[in-house]
């Protein structure tokens, strides 16, 4: 027999089972809040952040471990080579740098990530994106963290550069246990780019911590409203509907978005609750607060706070993918100034995320992308000006870190420049964004020993054998 507690509240109650909008108001879901509403409730299940159509991939269980995946779009197009330095086909320096705002090829350069090349020397360095990484990563997490740099034409000042794989890496196998994965704009992707063959369900777009908080489901949206001990039981009845049930309640309300979010997230949000919402804030970690310059007082829009929720909830496996970006690099203003501090925040950046791997103790791929590029007046100066968009001397960057130790990598960059300062479009993914983000999945393939799964999650304009043996740096 079951003890009383074990038995439906409409149970207890002396009803039948609710099946219909009125049975479920007066007996089922809310006895304890009968002044709700129908409209009401369904405003209370799916919270204002909560994105029901990707809750069945919520839902869905990821029995195998993976690398954390976070990228950052720097969004206007960004000096990527002319900061970290691309070299020919064969390994040498190009004969000048000078559309690229680095002078001549006597460039200094400064090697870092076991050997990937960056503009300047130790006392002096042309890359502040380099400068700003190191800033904040500290000597032992650089030297766990391995450098790809991606040579890439792309679209300038568009938001149309198929260069997000969010969608990939889900469909690989990448998943949250508490929130989806998670971007910074209303887009697609989560950020101001299409997706690379596969499209990522619809992000959490985050634009404060409040964002996070409200979609882990019902039991944050009732907020004060409940106890926690009622939230619970709520929790339980909603996780106990029978698949009929679920099919009937999402008839009487919006369809299949309380159906997914009934049978599916509420049964996570159990889980949650008695966990505590603390669990997903990054402030409540003093130490990776103190990377991201937190406190309990620190504003929940504020840029760091929202870059650091993503970043440690994608590390710690609550999320999925996190989609970040920064804004403000269309910087060709015919000075340096601009450019080189945008180049150092976003290197500041990616440094903060690189520490927060460290810290955390995970591993981490990262990837950074723009949308285009620049170009300096002529010249055999090593700070000459910005002067226009230059697309055709696009890159991406890929960092590889892992606590246990550098990955290794058999080069620092995948593609070349030519001597005209430009892309190398005879290379296989020279001049296609899609298969440069394609190029960069399969080296997050190989990070987690899963190269062979390529073929299954990318389907029919999967690169051929002899294209990945081109791309795959990751040993």
């Amino acid at each position: 027999m079951k003890i009383k507690k074990e038995i439906p509240l409409w149970a207890q109650t002396g009803h039948s089972k609710p099946t219909t909008r009125r049975e479920f108001l007066a007996h089922g879901l809310i006895p304890f809040s009968a002044s709700l509403m129908a409209p009401q409730l369904v405003n209370l299940l799916l919270s204002s952040q909560a994105h029901a159509q990707t809750s069945n991939v919520i839902c869905k269980t990821s029995t195998a471990k993976w690398a954390p995946f976070v990228s950052l779009n720097l969004s206007g197009g960004a000096a990527m080579s002319g900061n970290f330095v691309p070299m020919k086909a064969n390994g040498e320096r190009l004969a000048s740098y000078s559309k690229m705002g680095l002078g001549d090829n006597q460039v200094p350069l400064v090697q870092e990530f076991g050997g990937a090349s960056f503009a300047g020397d130790s006392t002096n360095l042309i890359s502040k994106m380099l400068e700003g990484i190191r800033s904040v990563a500290t000597a032992d997490t650089l030297s766990r963290t391995s450098f790809i740099g991606v040579c890439v034409r792309s679209r300038d000042d568009s938001s149309e550069n198929p260069f997000s794989i969010d969608g990939l890496v889900t469909k690989a196998g990448l998943l949250g246990s508490h929130l989806p994965n998670l971007g910074a704009q209303s887009t697609l992707t989560g950020v101001r780019q299409m997706p690379a063959y596969v499209t990522p369900p619809t992000p959490l777009v985050v634009r404060s911590f409040r964002d996070i908080l409200n979609s882990l489901g019902y039991s944050a949206a009732l907020g004060t409203q409940l106890s926690a001990p009622q939230k619970e039981k709520l929790a339980q009845l909603i996780s106990k509907l029978s698949e009929s049930q679920a099919r009937k309640l999402a008839s009487v309300t919006t369809g299949d978005q309380i159906h997914n979010l009934v049978a599916c997230a509420g049964i996570k949000n159990e889980a949650l609750i008695q966990e505590g919402s603390s669990v997903v804030d990054p402030v409540k970690n003093s130490a990776f607060a103190t990377v991201w310059q937190l406190n309990a007082g620190s504003q929940q829009n504020s840029n760091n706070y929202v870059f650091g929720s993503m970043v440690y909830n994608a590390l710690m496996g609550f999320a999925g993918s996190a989609a970040l970006e920064m804004g403000g690099f269309d910087y060709h203003n015919n000075t340096r100034n601009t450019g080189d501090t945008r180049d150092r925040e976003a290197g500041v950046t990616m440094g903060r995320i690189l520490q927060s791997a460290s810290l955390l103790q995970q591993p981490l791929f990262l990837y950074v992308t723009s949308d285009g590029a620049v170009v300096s007046a002529d010249s055999a100066a090593r700070n000459s000006p910005w002067t226009s968009d230059r697309g055709s001397a696009g890159a991406a960057y890929i960092f590889l870190y892992d606590p246990k130790g550098r990955p290794a990598v058999s080069s620092h960059q995948i593609g070349s420049f030519t001597d005209d300062q430009v892309v190398d479009d005879k290379f296989v993914t020279g001049n296609d964004p899609a298969r440069a983000a394609q190029a960069v999945f399969a080296n997050y393939l190989q990070f987690n020993k899963r190269l062979a799964d390529i073929q299954k999650v990318v389907g029919r304009n999967v690169l051929d054998t002899a294209a990945l043996n081109q791309v795959v740096k990751v040993g």
